[in-house]
């Protein structure tokens, strides 16, 4: 097992007794909160993980590795990038697909700007939510404050990549 998880579930564990001990029904809430949050998640991740599966099938590997693997240096920081910017899903598919990147041999630095881009420009959520809540000028202004930073991240871990020898 990973140590990042051991720590994970020691920490888990921790809270646990914490909100146990307070005696106020307030682990029992939070546990009862917990099962409808995994009630309505449950099929969401089935349904989404299968659309990622699809999606697996459909690009080849050797597409990915050759587009966004290592090699491919800053052009996989770019296209990660774009890729990042038209992905119409939520997280649950989003990290998914990055997976998917990932075991087809996209690069570290190319899937740090894909999950970047998705995370800051989810077409989704700029047509969604944005444009008609908050306006087409604060889109704008929220665009171009935050536009380079996908590539800087993928630039950022190129570099890091770089000097420790990893991909």
């Amino acid at each position: 097992m990973n140590f990042g998880i051991l720590i994970l579930y020691g920490l888990l564990g921790i809270l646990a007794l914490a909100a146990l001990s307070r005696m106020d029904g307030t682990f029992h809430r939070g546990l009862r909160r917990a099962v409808e949050q995994l009630a309505v998640l449950a099929p969401r991740m089935v349904c989404a993980l299968t659309a990622a599966g699809f999606i697996a099938r459909l690009i080849p590997s050797e597409l990915i590795g050759q587009y966004l693997g290592s090699e491919a240096g800053l052009k996989a920081v770019l296209l990660a990038t774009a890729v990042g910017l038209i992905i119409p899903a939520g997280p649950v598919i989003a990290f998914a697909i990055a997976a998917i990147f990932a075991r087809s041999g996209a690069s570290t630095a190319a899937l740090i700007a894909f999950i970047t881009s998705w995370s800051l420009f989810a077409a989704h959520r700029v047509f969604i939510y944005e444009i008609p809540l908050l306006g087409a000028s604060f889109l704008r202004l929220r665009v171009v404050s935050v536009a380079v930073t996908p590539v800087l991240a993928g630039l950022m871990a190129l570099a890091w990549a770089g000097l420790v020898g990893g991909k």
